[in-house]
């Protein structure tokens, strides 16, 4: 028995080995088909969660790149429209875990500064973080408008999350509704790996998606006029498709001016793209970008998550080594 083990080991060994290079194949550009990569993600799960502790260097996941590089967040050119139909159910939420954390707290995707400006005007000191120069430009001339106390709390920067490096770290983290636009697989690690650099050790950073399994493959919208001081009035009208072999959602985006008599003034059309990410992906990001969960909420109102929630919120730190 004594002399057998010398073997075992061996086996062990080889054992390691082939589920290592089985696991880059699995997840390399060669697999082209996104079904046989959402399993193979499941097995990627289900292989580190029973205890392989060996540092595997997975590849990108397979995307078609001449298509998702023409896709992006799809705001450029509207900012001047785009607060006019935010949803801002989810400023309570991120209010209250500033409250709990504290400062300094990070924006990412932040946009004309939706969720940042009330996180200043609380008293909090943001970094905000936004690429498109539209968005920026808005945000910028939103601040120079308000009191010198709240402009000295938030400070705007161009970059992109999906890599950058502010050189500090920060108690609070936040991609509000925008991780989806990390388009590939690459680009929603690298973004997990550049929010962990950034936190603090007992910081805390908000992963908010919307769950792939409950998105339909189309829908059609349109919102009711919102009435701008001048007397004009914009309107929006979207149009999604998903694709649920590619995992990219295409929403096609319609906003129609009018002037105080229903004249048509201004039509403006954008496209924007996002990834459609199912749970057990998320769960594999978030394990392999070293993070860990604090909790998990189905709506902004804490409640806990469930299968049919419409929305997944993961309150994640750094894993402990």
């Amino acid at each position: 028995m004594v002399a057998a083990l010398p073997h075992i080991f061996l086996v062990k060994s080889i054992l390691r080995n082939w589920l290592q290079n089985l696991i880059v194949v699995l997840c390399s550009k060669s697999v082209q088909n996104t079904r046989f990569r959402l399993y193979n993600m499941s097995f990627l799960h289900r292989l580190i969660s029973t205890g392989c502790k060996q540092q595997i260097n997975v590849g990108p996941m397979a995307q078609d790149d001449q298509y998702t590089n023409t896709l992006g967040s799809g705001y450029e050119g509207i900012a001047e429209f785009y607060d006019l139909f935010a949803d801002n159910s989810d400023i309570p939420f991120y209010l209250q875990l500033a409250a709990q954390y504290g400062s300094p707290i990070l924006d990412l995707a932040a946009g004309t500064g939706r969720v940042s400006f009330p996180l200043a005007e609380e008293g909090f000191e943001v970094v905000a973080l936004e690429r498109s120069p539209s968005m920026l430009r808005h945000a910028r001339e939103k601040l120079a408008l308000l009191p010198t106390e709240i402009q000295s709390r938030l400070t705007i920067i161009e970059g992109d999350m999906t890599a950058f490096d502010i050189g500090r770290q920060f108690q609070l983290v936040i991609i509000p509704n925008s991780f989806g636009h990390a388009i590939t697989t690459d680009a929603q690690f690298s973004t997990l790996q550049c929010v962990r650099d950034h936190l603090t050790p007992e910081g805390v950073f908000v992963l908010d998606l919307f769950p792939g399994a409950l998105q339909h493959e189309h829908a059609r919208f349109e919102d009711r006029p919102v009435q701008l001081p001048d007397g004009s009035s914009v309107s929006r009208i979207g149009e999604m498709h998903m694709d649920p072999v590619s995992q990219l959602l295409n929403v096609d985006l319609r906003y129609v001016v009018r002037d105080k008599d229903g004249n048509v003034k201004d039509t403006v059309e954008v496209s924007s793209g996002a990834a459609v990410i199912f749970n057990r992906e998320a769960d594999l990001l978030v394990r392999m970008a070293g993070l860990e969960l604090v909790a998990e909420y189905g709506d902004f109102e804490c409640n806990p998550y469930v299968k049919d929630s419409g929305r997944r919120i993961l309150v994640l730190r750094k894993r402990s080594e």
